[in-house]
C-alpha cells in the first residue's frame, strides 16, 4: 500500500508541470488520514535545452512507515518549436535501498534505451557465544542490467504533462487519445488522455469545484493504482497548470488528492 500512495503522490505532482521557469509545491492527502506527503516541481530552461525535477516523498508517520521513502524524477531533452523532446529520463528512489532507472532515446531513430541499477541493504544477524550478544550485519547487494524498450515515444512522463496544451488541441470532447510515454509501467508504454464532456466533466466539476472547465482525465497505471478506472482527474488553469489532482479509491482506502499550494515563475 505504502509503494502506491507514493507512486499516486508522484503522478500528482507530475502531472503539475507545465509552464516555463517555474517552481511549485503540492501538499497530498489521503482520504481520512489528512496530509501525507509533498511534491515540489521545477522547471528550468533556455532557447533551446530544458529540464524538468520532481521531487515527491511521505512525511510524518507515513513516511516512518514507508522508510522514509522518496523518488526524485527528471527529464532533460531539446525545445522543438515549443514541443519538450526528452532525451534523456531518470527515476531515483530510496529508502533502505536506492534503484534507479535511466531512458536514453537517442535521435533520431528514438529506440529507447533503459538501464537500471539497484542497490539494497540485507540485514542479518547471529549469537556470538564469544560475546554473549547478538551482532548485527549489513550487506550490500548490487545489481544492473540494459535492454532496449518494445516502443517509442515522443514524450517521457515529465514532458507529457509539460506539452499537454498541445495534445489537447487534437483530441475532441467526449474523446480520448492514447500517448506513449518513457517511465509507463505497462509493457506499451500506453498513457490514455481523455477530453471528457456531458455526465463526466460535471461529475468531475463536482470532485473539483474551483474550476474554469478545464477538467481531464488520464488513465496512467491501472495496475498500480488499482483506482476504479486507473484514472487520474486533473483541473487545469488558463495556462494548463494543475490546480487540483485526485485519484479516486486508491487501493479502496479512499481519495488521493493533490492540491498546489505555492508556486512562482512566469511563462515567459
Amino acid at each position: 500500500m505504502r509503494t502506491k500512495i507514493l507512486l499516486a503522490i508522484l503522478s500528482l505532482s507530475i502531472a503539475s508541470l507545465q509552464a516555463a521557469s517555474i517552481s511549485a509545491r503540492y501538499d497530498i492527502s489521503f482520504s481520512i488520514f489528512g496530509k501525507i506527503g509533498e511534491a515540489n516541481v521545477r522547471y528550468e530552461h533556455d532557447a533551446r535545452f530544458y529540464y524538468i525535477y520532481v521531487d515527491a516523498g511521505l512525511i510524518g508517520s507515513a513516511a516512518s512507515m514507508a522508510n522514509n521513502r522518496r523518488e526524485i524524477h527528471e527529464s532533460f531533452g531539446i525545445i522543438k518549436e515549443g514541443v519538450l523532446l526528452p532525451e534523456l529520463y531518470k527515476k531515483t528512489r530510496t529508502s533502505d535501498h536506492r534503484y534507479e532507472e535511466s531512458y536514453f532515446v537517442p535521435m533520431p531513430d528514438k529506440s529507447i534505451q533503459k538501464f537500471r541499477f539497484r542497490e539494497e541493504n540485507i540485514y542479518s544477524s547471529h549469537f556470538d557465544f564469544s560475546k554473549m550478544q547478538y551482532i548485527k550485519e549489513t550487506e550490500v547487494k548490487k545489481s544492473h542490467s540494459v535492454k532496449r524498450l518494445p516502443y517509442q515515444a515522443d514524450n517521457d512522463l515529465l514532458s507529457l504533462f509539460f506539452n499537454i496544451n498541445s495534445i489537447l488541441g487534437t483530441i475532441p470532447e467526449g474523446k480520448r487519445k492514447v500517448e506513449h510515454a518513457i517511465g509507463a509501467r505497462n509493457d506499451k508504454g500506453e498513457i490514455i488522455i481523455t477530453n471528457p464532456t456531458g455526465k463526466k466533466r460535471r461529475e468531475l466539476a463536482k470532485l473539483m469545484p474551483n474550476n474554469e472547465n478545464r477538467l481531464i482525465t488520464v488513465v496512467v497505471d491501472q495496475d498500480i493504482f488499482k483506482s476504479g478506472q486507473g484514472e487520474l482527474y486533473l483541473n487545469l488553469d488558463k495556462d494548463h497548470l494543475a490546480i487540483d489532482a485526485m485519484l479516486t479509491d486508491v487501493l479502496l482506502f479512499g481519495d488521493v488528492k493533490g492540491k498546489r499550494v505555492w508556486m512562482e515563475g512566469s511563462l515567459d
